[in-house]
């Protein structure tokens, strides 16, 4: 699997947060239970709503402004992740690589960049509605302290 971006997993996680509470959250509360920087909670937030996948109630805090089996994994990277080069040689990336007319390997890989694509667009946000908000993620500070 291809890594999840600090940006993502904050994401997923401030969406989370809105799905298990069923009322607007705070940006204050996303702070409080992700434990991430306040400027990047601001622009995370920013780039969701942009993207149209939550809204904001005045004063109150934001909501999803979508239901959660219509928000992919997919959507939420596209919202807050800047497209981005691949790295030597392809990345993982098969439609961007320069050599998979002649690499041996093209095969696998397009089969890998395949379920891995198919992933993103299948697995949705309510697929977390079970999971308690209060889990760490996996980026937390907290969770690398507690394994020291």
């Amino acid at each position: 699997m291809k890594e999840l971006s600090a940006s993502t997993i904050l994401a997923l996680h401030a969406l989370h947060l809105m799905l298990r509470k069923r009322k607007p959250v705070t940006l204050r509360e996303i702070h409080g239970s992700s434990r991430f920087d306040s400027d990047l909670i601001r622009a995370i937030v920013g780039k969701l709503r942009k993207s149209g996948l939550i809204r904001g109630r005045s004063g109150h805090g934001y909501v999803l402004a979508k239901a959660p089996g219509e928000i992919a994994l997919q959507d939420v990277i596209q919202a807050v992740e800047k497209p981005a080069p691949p790295t030597a040689p392809c990345g993982g990336n098969f439609e961007a690589c320069a050599t998979r007319a002649s690499c041996f390997l093209a095969p696998l890989c397009q089969r890998a960049e395949e379920g891995f694509q198919g992933a993103l667009r299948s697995f949705t946000l309510a697929e977390l509605a079970d999971i308690p908000v209060d889990l760490p993620n996996c980026v937390d500070p907290g969770l690398k302290s507690a394994a020291s």
